[in-house]
């Protein structure tokens, strides 16, 4: 009884306590968590759970380590379009968005999965178009362990969906969806992503800041970070599964 509060607020306690994610972060991720347990049921919340887990777990073996601790912004870009899912499913009844819920945290856990993991791959990523190398941890870079981490983490959200609906055909969907997502982010983050060259090491960076020293844009739009290439992505996997699934 009152599981849909007390679970996500003992994660939410937990995340802002290890300084995981910031106090708005957690607050906010809190209230997603609460709708989601609320309205889409303990798996949906799982489904969610793992995500969390599964990523403060990654950040432990990622090479690169420029993603600290997580605000609001990045709760916002990762969780936002899931919950709305849940909302929709809610109000319409609708068990199409109650499938995409499942398609779209896939794709965060894939792309998640794909940028920790890897980073561990002994061969530099490669551009998405140019097929060039390029450094380990910047955007826009995919690797074949990479790729194959993704898949696995559109399939673990999709095992965990079985356990609502034993329908193979959705697991199928929602393991593509993880993959598709993950490569959607790779191509936004090499087209649109802002890039930065600091002016002191001559780095290439996505920070406005580096060396203490602000940087200069030289590729891609300074409104659009990897935060919103996220959104962007999760905005994608949302609309070619409503597609797909009509």
């Amino acid at each position: 009884m009152y599981l849909n509060f007390i679970i996500p607020t003992i994660l939410a306690l937990y995340a802002g306590y290890a300084k995981k994610v910031t106090i708005p972060g957690t607050l906010l991720a809190w209230l997603f968590g609460i709708i989601i347990y609320t309205w889409g049921n303990y798996p949906a919340f799982i489904a969610l759970a793992t995500v969390f887990i599964l990523t403060i777990l990654s950040d432990k073996i990622k090479k690169t380590k420029k993603d600290g601790t997580r605000n609001i912004k990045q709760m916002i870009s990762n969780v936002l379009t899931a919950t709305l899912c849940i909302i929709l499913h809610y109000i319409t009844d609708n068990n199409v968005f109650y499938i995409m819920y499942y398609c779209v945290i896939g794709s965060s856990l894939a792309d998640t999965l794909a940028s920790s993991i890897g980073t561990l791959s002994r061969k530099k990523p490669i551009n998405i178009f140019t097929m060039k190398k390029i450094e380990t941890g910047q955007s826009g870079g995919v690797s074949l362990l990479g790729i194959f981490a993704s898949l696995c983490g559109g399939m673990i959200v999709g095992v965990i969906y079985l356990e609502v609906d034993a329908n193979f055909s959705n697991f199928l969907l929602i393991s593509f969806m993880g993959l598709c997502g993950s490569i959607f982010d790779s191509i936004l983050g090499t087209i649109f992503e802002a890039k930065y060259q600091c002016i002191v090491c001559k780095k290439q960076v996505e920070e406005k800041k580096h060396c203490n020293k602000k940087t200069k844009l030289i590729k891609g739009f300074p409104m659009i970070d990897n935060n919103m290439v996220n959104l962007l992505s999760n905005i994608f996997v949302f609309v070619i599964c409503y597609i797909l699934l009509y």
